[in-house]
């Protein structure tokens, strides 16, 4: 074999070790531990995505799968994500210890407002420290691809139901905060993901978060000829 592949194999070797400390530290392996023993999840499979805050594994209760989101426990991975915690009336006396926990039971309830409110979201299943479990979007080989890696049969249709989303959400009171081609799975029909960053319409960031949301969206669905201005898309989401 030759010496760049071998240093190639050892590379990815030492990125795989690297990446398994930082998930799955003592803390992490404990409430995993404890949630098995509770008959949360019976089993980890595979890792689905790897980000800067989080892994998201496929696991399994029974014969269903489960989608495992583990948020990584290093304060300095959410610093800058702070600002969508204070000033939410959920979440008060926010402290650097603990805001990966609070991160995660943030997503948790997110996602089960969005869903009571009709958005489409994986169901949040359980929360305990940094461990989100919900439910798993995709086949039982291949996990759902996100909306930029799928070609789109009826653009404007999928358009519609993305803003109806948006829509349905700010009528009850929240904004998605990170809406855009890399937080929606195709999986029959359009699937939202990663709300953690969702607030209510009381924080003071709603409206600028929910004008970048309807940005991306738009800029987006233009390469398919989708011309819907920033501003009437706003006035429909606002149902001004």
């Amino acid at each position: 074999m030759k010496l760049d592949k071998i240093e190639k194999i050892e590379r990815r070797r030492t990125e795989k070790q690297k990446t398994c400390s930082e998930v799955f530290d003592k803390q992490t392996l404990l409430s995993l531990t404890k949630m098995i023993s509770d008959k949360i999840i019976d089993s980890v499979d595979f890792p689905i995505s790897t980000g800067k805050e989080a892994n998201v594994f496929r696991a399994k209760k029974d014969d269903k799968y489960l989608a495992l989101k583990i948020y990584r426990t290093s304060t300095a991975v959410f610093k800058d994500l702070t600002k969508y915690v204070v000033g939410d009336p959920r979440f008060k006396n926010v402290k650097k210890k603990n805001v990966v926990y609070i991160w995660a039971r943030k997503e948790y309830k997110n996602l089960k407002k969005l869903m009571e409110l009709g958005v489409k979201v994986p169901t949040p299943v359980a929360c305990r420290d940094n461990i989100l479990v919900m439910e798993y979007i995709g086949t039982e080989s291949t996990p759902a691809p996100m909306l930029k890696n799928v070609e789109i049969k009826n653009p404007e249709k999928i358009f519609k139901i993305i803003l109806g989303f948006m829509k349905k959400a700010y009528k009850g009171g929240m904004v998605h905060g990170d809406m855009s081609e890399y937080n929606v799975l195709m999986y029959r029909r359009p699937v939202v993901i990663d709300a953690g960053q969702a607030v209510l319409l009381a924080h003071p960031l709603s409206n600028e978060l929910l004008e970048r949301d309807v940005r991306n969206i738009i800029r987006y669905f233009r390469k398919f000829d989708i011309n819907v201005s920033e501003a009437d898309a706003l006035k429909n989401i606002r149902g001004e």
